[in-house]
């Protein structure tokens, strides 16, 4: 099916410029389009993010960033309040205060100035941001740009490596979650995993944890689409160092369903660690632990019965005699026994 304009809409009407769409177009957000477009509709106007942003539903903050880059670009023009040039040309001119070097712990994302500055200098960036945004099927924005750039600048991630995050994030349906690409990126940063041939094999683990994890939620009815960091942890360390069968998670999922009200994998862990130094790895031995166990706390509950009885007779009173001793023996000696006569043959 192809369309074509229909001649009716030409009722009001304003232009755009062809280098938009030749040059501008695919790096532009959704944000920054519907920007431009009402800029360009109310041509002739002085323009303020705030009334942008009523007439087209997008963030104050997002359309000052998509004023900002299209005034960059040169489709804009911004009007500098007076002295504003002379006050940041002092500002220029003045030495910062010497600072003490140092790395910071989690860093800033790099600022919409930033952002442009780079996409202007270096075409890798731009052929990042630009294949990115077909990896994951949609547009980026400035925020998502932003970590991008990180994952590219300060974690030193290649951007075949980047893209290799972004492809697979879009096959497991979290192509919209800039957070989840960022995070792996930024662990894969640390680990070193800057290579496509070791983010590949780092993607099979994380296929094969993937899977595992819908196994496991299958046998246990636990709800989640995918583990968290910590939940893989676990999961490796009972499926590959201590070589449990899934048969056996899910009895330590029970047992552990039976003593709390929510899912904890700790208690599951506590679980299958007293499995382990006991040597119960099938489900034959976890019943067998079972019915030991239970025969165990009848001995102790019995034993402590017996106990508390035995106690308990110590401390009560002796119960009174059933007979008079002191008047049996009197009787004994006062009385004089009959004897029975012989009876004649």
């Amino acid at each position: 099916m192809t369309y074509k304009i229909d001649p009716g809409a030409y009722g009001s009407v304003f232009v755009l410029p062809r280098s938009l769409a030749e040059n501008d177009l695919i790096l532009a957000s959704g944000a920054f389009l519907k920007t431009l477009v009402w800029v360009f509709a109310h041509a002739g106007e002085a323009i303020g993010p705030e009334a942008v942003s009523r007439a087209t539903g997008e963030s104050a903050e997002d359309v000052d960033d998509a004023l900002r880059y299209w005034a960059k670009k040169g489709y804009l023009t911004a009007d500098t309040p007076a002295g504003a040039n002379e006050t940041a040309e002092r500002t220029e001119a003045q030495p910062a205060p010497a600072q003490k070097a140092s790395v910071p712990l989690t860093p800033s994302k790099p600022s919409y100035e930033v952002i442009c500055s780079r996409l202007e200098e270096d075409a890798a960036v731009r052929a990042l941001f630009s294949e990115a945004q077909l990896r994951l099927g949609r547009t980026i924005g400035t925020a998502d740009q932003a970590s991008l750039l990180l994952l590219y600048d300060y974690y030193g991630l290649p951007a075949e490596v980047i893209l290799a995050i972004c492809e697979y994030a879009r096959l497991h349906k979290k192509e919209r979650n800039m957070g989840y690409i960022y995070t792996v990126g930024m662990d894969w940063g640390k680990r070193e995993i800057n290579t496509i041939e070791a983010a590949d094999e780092e993607l099979k683990r994380l296929e094969s944890v993937n899977t595992r994890w819908t196994q496991f939620a299958r046998m246990t009815g636990i709800k989640g689409a995918s583990p968290t960091t910590a939940q893989q942890k676990y999961l490796s360390v009972w499926l590959d160092e201590w070589h449990f069968s899934f048969d056996m998670l899910s009895l330590a999922y029970e047992e552990m369903t039976k003593n709390t009200d929510k899912t904890s994998f700790p208690y599951m862990n506590r679980i299958l660690s007293n499995w382990k130094g006991a040597g119960v790895d099938t489900p034959e031995k976890a019943a067998q632990k079972e019915k030991e166990f239970k025969l165990a706390q009848i001995d102790r509950a019995a034993a402590a019965a017996a106990q508390t009885q035995k106690a308990k007779k110590k401390t009560e009173p002796a119960a009174p005699a059933s007979y008079d001793m002191e008047k049996a023996v009197q009787k004994m000696n006062t009385t004089v026994p009959k004897l029975k006569k012989k009876e004649k043959r």
